[in-house]
């Protein structure tokens, strides 16, 4: 079985911290929270999701405290070291190359692509 993780990135420790508290009342092990509180890096909580109801707890507590953005992985994490590494790993691979403009739907239509006679 995948394990799912589900990452909530904040704006401020106070956010965080009150997100964790609510995790745990909520009923997640703290084993199965990972929290990143290095103010010098990302502000993060990740919770490993059993189910889809895991999911949508985990996702209400980071909402009703404010979260900035979310993101699922599949794959077992163990500590805050292996998220950040997984986090730059996924954000360097959000950079899309640049979208390229095609300017003539049909090449095959020779001159009559390129200039339009009315």
């Amino acid at each position: 079985m995948k394990t799912t993780n589900f990452v909530g990135f904040f704006q401020s420790t106070e956010k965080l911290q009150k997100a964790l508290n609510s995790l745990e009342i909520a009923g997640f092990k703290p084993s199965e929270i990972i929290a990143q509180t290095d103010t010098n890096d990302h502000l993060m909580v990740c919770v490993q999701l059993a189910d889809q109801y895991d999911h949508r707890m985990a996702f209400n507590i980071f909402k009703f405290y404010g979260v900035n953005h979310t993101d699922e992985f599949e794959g077992k994490i163990d500590n805050s070291d292996d998220l950040r590494r997984i986090i730059s790993i996924h954000s360097k691979q959000q950079i899309f190359s640049p979208k390229t403009n095609r300017h003539h739907n049909h090449y095959h239509e020779g001159m009559n692509s390129e200039v339009k006679f009315t």
